[in-house]
């Protein structure tokens, strides 16, 4: 499946779903299991596997943190291209975050593979979600 704003939340959850099999927990898509993509990510690269044999589960991990987003943080998904984002993003799908900011969840994931800790994936919600930012799940 290619990724798209309509097909990131399918991607997502077979991310989940995979997680879940593998590993034995379920990603419950709230703003602190992101440091748990950041772990299972690192896990990923030190089984040696190279980034496109990753590539499938990267960029579903990529969608469920993109996701988080969604139901935490009123982003949306878009086209890369919509966001004028294209030169920077690889990826066909970012977020549009309230006001005029886009975010690239799965570029991220990428990122953290390449590079590890520094690039962590909570600490991009973190900078991305003000403290006390209205929850989307609320009325």
């Amino acid at each position: 499946m290619r990724i798209s704003p309509s097909t990131a939340p399918q991607l997502a959850e077979g991310s989940v779903a995979f997680v879940e099999h593998k590993f034995g927990f379920r990603l419950p898509y709230t703003p602190e299991s992101l440091i748990l993509v950041d772990a299972i990510v690192d896990k990923i690269k030190a089984t040696g596997a190279t980034e496109e044999q990753a590539s499938g589960l990267l960029s579903g991990l990529g969608c469920y943190v993109g996701e988080v987003f969604v139901r935490n943080a009123k982003a949306s998904w878009r086209r890369t291209a919509e966001m004028r984002m294209s030169k920077r993003c690889r990826f066909p799908a970012v977020l549009a975050l309230p006001g005029p900011t886009g975010c690239d969840p799965i570029g991220r994931v990428f990122q953290r593979f390449r590079c590890g800790p520094t690039d962590s994936v909570a600490m991009l919600y973190e900078a991305a979600v003000p403290r006390g930012a209205p929850d989307s799940r609320r009325p």
